[in-house]
């Protein structure tokens, strides 16, 4: 276990590393009294998860080289001939409060662009701009990134028409750039924008990504690269799962047995099914300790979701260097005094 905790260990040891604050510091022995929780399936779930952790974990210095190649990446779509024309016709959304992803992103934006690049975007805040473009890290419900774009596509920045409405006459653009998003979640988003605005808006959202999640279980081939369990669970699990209330069943609650095809993610299908198991029964364990007569409805053993699914939870399986989010399994980052759980990464800002 000491072994595969080290090597672990070495992929996320910059987690947290600008956060002060921050409860636990990521040791080897941090991530060997996380797994000892697990009983004799310690050392189970750390092989498993040092076998995906690689693909799923940004560092810092990650972060940055993905947000240099997507400034590149834009420039290049747009046709400009260099950086300082890009940012001359180009606004960065600064909508998040602080401590939440889009300003830390920006921060590094900004480093970028000044010291590669000799230009502050800064500068041109109040320069009229043709394209308009939304950095975040993680989209996993479609939430916030829905209520953030319905804002801007709503305004009337000509005092006459929306944002939308130029969005549609391209005489505006409007693009989105994530590390990661679930197919899930980034459906219903454009669904809602469509339903709000109109259909062509799909059309016309420019979408930049460096990984997906494949959780749209409905569709053919998918690499189910998330905890989704099939329906062979534990009683608890399924008198957990019935008991939901005020939900609707057009989510699954589970993938199909012989969904993905091929496993590519886990190290076998065997673990897969394992380790999805283990997650969800500690995951209900955790939530059973919660006492309060009226329970958060988007808490789930597999992660926080929309209210309504009567699921399980998201299931992600994707981190940063900033913070986790919590639509990962409650095993990765439940920290709640009494309950007994010592969390792999802690959370800031969370309920922010």
């Amino acid at each position: 276990m000491e072994q595969t905790a080290e090597a672990i260990y070495e992929i996320i040891k910059d987690y947290q590393c600008d956060y002060g604050a921050r409860k636990f510091e990521i040791t080897i022995e941090h991530i060997v009294i996380w797994a000892n929780q697990f009983g004799e399936d310690g050392s189970f779930v750390l092989e498993e998860l040092l076998h995906f952790l690689p693909n799923i974990y940004i560092s810092k210095e990650k972060a940055k080289d993905l947000l240099r190649n997507r400034l590149t990446e834009i420039m290049k779509f747009y046709k400009y001939p260099n950086m300082n024309v890009l940012v001359e016709n180009t606004h960065f959304f600064d909508m998040q409060i602080a401590n939440k992803s889009q300003p830390e992103l920006l921060e590094i934006i900004d480093d970028i662009l000044q010291t590669e690049h000799m230009i502050n975007y800064k500068n041109f805040a109040n320069r009229p701009k043709r394209n308009f473009i939304y950095f975040d890290d993680i989209l996993a419900t479609g939430g916030t990134v829905f209520k953030d774009l319905k804002t801007w596509l709503s305004e009337k920045e000509d005092g006459v028409n929306e944002n939308y409405k130029a969005v549609l006459a391209n005489t505006k653009t409007i693009a989105v750039s994530f590390f990661c998003y679930h197919q899930l979640g980034f459906g219903n988003m454009e669904f809602r924008l469509m339903k709000e605005f109109d259909d062509a808006i799909k059309k016309r959202l420019i979408v930049g990504h460096d990984y997906i999640i494949e959780n749209q279980v409905k569709w053919p081939k998918q690499k189910a690269n998330c905890i989704y369990p099939v329906k062979e669970q534990s009683g608890e699990a399924l008198e957990y799962l019935a008991k939901l209330e005020e939900v609707h069943e057009k989510v699954p609650a589970f993938r199909p047995s012989n969904m993905p095809k091929k496993e590519t993610f886990f190290s076998s299908s065997e673990n897969r099914l394992r380790i999805e198991s283990i997650f969800l029964n500690k995951g209900l364990e955790i939530l059973s300790k919660v006492k309060s007569e009226n329970p958060d409805k988007r808490k789930r053993p597999l992660g926080d979701t929309v209210r309504s699914h009567r699921t399980f939870g998201t299931g992600t399986l994707f981190f940063t260097w900033r913070n986790i989010s919590n639509t990962c399994p409650l095993v990765f980052w439940w920290d709640v005094p009494g309950h007994n759980w010592t969390p792999l990464f802690c959370v800031k800002n969370r309920g922010l």
